[in-house]
């Protein structure tokens, strides 16, 4: 090997080493402090990833963690227009939706030096950290998030169908979901507290209700009940939240369409992760500090999601009345304006 051979052979087990010793560091302190874990993970600014002309990046989980991985997206393009990304990912098709994306493609295509976005990494060194997703995952490219607002697009057209259809029905249009996704079963609120809510909200509104087929839902016969469970694909979903008023949810992906979408919701967080990680402005975050929070465990809880049965029904209505009457007054102050 030649002299030239070798010292880069030198240089790339250093780096591989560095990497290996100082990064869980940059994991420890990117919890609570971005700036020091993204100058331990890039000490030469310039070689940061956002400022490469080419950038492939993979997020391999569900529907919200990729559609919180958007800030950085937008962040990226914001400080390197040029760069071309390809994100590599199961989520294809919310993917396409992202406008700072140039090129989509399956992860199981990824290439060994692509950049995982992840912040398990960190959440395993503090199960609360201060900073948000959006952030944790923009430090993964060098990137200092500040507006963590997810960003997608939306089909207005659909989003305007929606709208027609529900015109004639009682505000506010609640969309509801009842359950969260299939990695844990410690986010779903009993189904029994459900009922209870939607009764309340009908009494005041409509209910719409999105989700997957095979829960356990009692049948509803009044107009002002919309049952589009299992009845949409991803875009009509997101149109659907886009045309809502509000929107009740565990922390699940939907919370996150909501808020690209511009639409308020009422989070059922209980105890499996602090809000702190995912909730945006004009949220209304409903948390129980019990002893075990947050857990992020993804087995059976061993104490009977104690955490979910203290939020009571009447904990959410109060919170959907609360953001109910902010939109109604940001309604009268736009209608004076004009």
């Amino acid at each position: 090997m030649s002299r030239r051979g070798i010292i880069g052979r030198m240089g790339h087990i250093a780096w591989w080493r560095y990497v290996h010793w100082v990064h869980p560091l940059a994991d420890r302190l990117g919890s609570r402090w971005g700036r020091p874990s993204r100058m331990i993970r890039w000490p030469i600014p310039a070689l940061a990833p956002f400022r490469h002309r080419r950038l492939e990046v993979a997020r391999r989980e569900a529907l919200g963690d990729l559609v919180m991985c958007t800030p950085a997206f937008r962040e990226l393009k914001r400080r390197n227009p040029d760069c071309h990304v390809t994100l590599y990912t199961k989520q294809m098709a919310i993917a396409r939706t992202c406008p700072y994306i140039d090129e989509v493609r399956p992860v199981e295509e990824a290439p060994p030096d692509a950049i995982w976005m992840d912040y398990e990494s960190v959440v395993r060194f503090n199960r609360r950290p201060d900073r948000h997703l959006a952030q944790i995952m923009g430090d993964s490219l060098g990137l200092d998030v500040r507006d963590i607002r997810p960003e997608c697009a939306f089909e207005m057209a659909e989003v305007a169908r929606f709208r027609e259809a529900w015109k004639n029905l009682p505000r506010p249009h609640v969309l509801i979901v009842r359950k969260g996704g299939p990695y844990t079963p410690n986010k779903n609120w009993p189904d029994e507290y459900w009922e209870d809510l939607i009764d309340r909200l009908l009494a005041r509104g409509t209910v719409i209700e999105v989700g997957l087929t095979g829960m356990d839902r009692r049948p509803r016969e009044v107009s002002n009940y919309v049952d589009l469970v299992g009845r949409t694909t991803l875009p009509a979903l997101m149109a659907a939240i886009a045309a809502a008023d509000l929107h009740v949810a565990p922390d699940t992906g939907t919370i996150h369409l909501a808020a690209a979408a511009g639409v308020p919701s009422v989070v059922i967080y209980g105890g499996y992760l602090h809000p702190a990680s995912t909730e945006y402005p004009g949220n209304i975050s409903l948390y129980s500090p019990v002893e075990c929070a947050p857990c992020w465990l993804t087995t059976p809880c061993p104490h009977g999601k104690k955490c979910l049965h203290l939020i009571t029904p009447d904990q959410v209505e109060a919170a959907v009345s609360e953001i109910a009457a902010r939109i109604v007054g940001q309604r009268a102050s736009s209608a004076s304006v004009g």
